[in-house]
């Protein structure tokens, strides 16, 4: 059951996140229609309200709105495209700059993570979680803001595009890739840690490509 409008946070802010959560759960199809009244309704809340959330969603890119509607972005292939090419620079950088600062901390987390992702069953929703926790541990360990939240946006729009184009399905390799760049950021070796994330994220891209295609 969906949950409604609560009083002790920011209106608009709860809407944009209930509304975004029917997105990235596929309760709102791509190109569907988001009607104002309709969306009050359903949360409880204002239509003023509703139109802010809705403002900020097409700011991340989630709403689309044209020809007088505001509908579910859906993407292209080309899109797609795109947005793995940006992910794969930022996060090259982002993995150059986390071996900088790479700490006891960091190492624990990420050897937790990869241990947790090894026991998980390859159709459970949680290794898209974990793959995800993986790569947010690296960012954040760059310390740059910057890069921190370009990267916050180009993940929701890349989980979104796997989950409405290809059911969240994940390519075999990637839990050995993972430990090969945990490996790299140990060993401080930043060119192969870099040539290793940007091989990772070609391959991302390759089999989402592979699963739209087929």
């Amino acid at each position: 059951m969906m949950s409604k409008i609560v009083k002790s946070e920011s209106l608009h802010l709860q809407a944009y996140h209930l509304i975004k959560e029917l997105i990235m759960n596929g309760e709102l199809k791509p190109s569907e229609r988001v009607v104002e009244a309709k969306m009050a309704s359903k949360l409880g809340t204002s239509r003023g309200t509703v139109r802010e959330a809705i403002r900020m969603l097409i700011q991340d890119g989630l709403l689309l709105y044209n020809d007088g509607f505001v509908r579910v972005y859906e993407p292209t292939v080309d899109d797609v495209v795109d947005i793995f090419q940006c992910r794969e620079s930022l996060e090259v950088l982002a993995v150059r700059l986390a071996i900088k600062n790479f700490s006891d901390d960091i190492k624990e987390q990420l050897i937790a993570n990869l241990e947790k992702t090894k026991k998980v069953k390859q159709d459970s929703a949680e290794l898209g979680q974990l793959d995800q926790e993986f790569h947010t541990i690296i960012i954040e360990a760059s310390n740059n803001d910057q890069l921190i939240k370009l990267l916050e946006a180009i993940k929701v729009k890349t989980h979104y595009m796997r989950i409405s184009m290809v059911g969240g399905e994940f390519y075999p390799s990637f839990i050995e890739e993972h430990e090969k760049i945990y490996e790299k950021l140990v060993n401080k070796n930043e060119e192969e840690a870099a040539d290793i994330m940007s091989i990772h994220i070609k391959n991302a891209l390759d089999g989402v490509l592979l699963h739209i295609k087929s």
